[in-house]
């Protein structure tokens, strides 16, 4: 084969050469392009719909109202509450009847003491007297005697916010020992009328107390 010959075929591979680069680079280019939009809007929803608003067909809004609740002119009504003076005399009534009804032959019956500031100085001389009945009924030196007074019950008898006097009507139980309180001699129940005095000061003193046995 001659140089000519081996020229032109050299050219013509050269030539097929570059049309299969060409087909090469128009395919890959050809991944790239955009699609056709002919017929692209067919998978959209509402595709093909008339979405246009016709001013006849628009809907007037709804309207929810909100229900009217009518709030009520009456005031509730609450119940009484009692006044100090009332409750101060209730407390300091029990507080006297229990702590006089309480005590032990070994100490003396110091509950009466105990009471003395809380009445009137008739109060205190009626004080005095109840304990001294007791201390010579059941002396330190001889067998031991306890008891203990339990208010069970209290009301008003009469008596209101800034009374010049109240009475307090108290129930309680006492129970006698010999010196073990769990091992009671005699369980008994008394009816108490406590009367306090208001003083200058406003407070309350106990004036008189006034008791009786009661069946239960």
């Amino acid at each position: 084969m001659n140089l000519f010959q081996r020229r032109n075929i050299a050219i013509l591979l050269i030539i097929l050469g570059l049309i299969a680069l060409g087909f090469g680079l128009w395919l890959l280019i050809s991944m790239f392009l955009p699609q056709n939009q002919n017929g692209s809007n067919m998978n959209l929803p509402g595709a093909g719909t008339d979405l246009s608003v016709t001013p006849g067909n628009r809907q007037a809004p709804r309207t929810i109202s909100a229900p009217v609740v009518v709030q009520g002119t009456s005031t509730p009504e609450t119940a009484p509450v009692k006044s100090s003076d009332v409750r101060d005399a209730i407390n300091l009534a029990t507080d006297v009847v229990a702590r006089m009804g309480s005590g032990s032959s070994q100490s003396g019956f110091l509950g009466y003491d105990d009471v003395m500031l809380s009445g009137t100085a008739r109060f205190q001389d009626f004080a005095k007297q109840q304990r001294q009945a007791l201390q010579t009924a059941h002396p330190a030196t001889g067998a031991t005697y306890g008891v203990t007074t339990r208010v069970v019950s209290n009301k008003v008898v009469s008596g209101d916010e800034g009374s010049d006097a109240i009475m307090i009507l108290v129930q309680a139980q006492r129970t006698e020992d010999a010196g073990d309180r769990g091992l009671p001699t005699s369980v008994s129940y008394y009816e108490y009328t406590v009367t306090l005095l208001r003083q200058t000061d406003g407070k309350y003193l106990v004036d008189e107390i006034t008791y009786k046995p009661v069946t239960p």
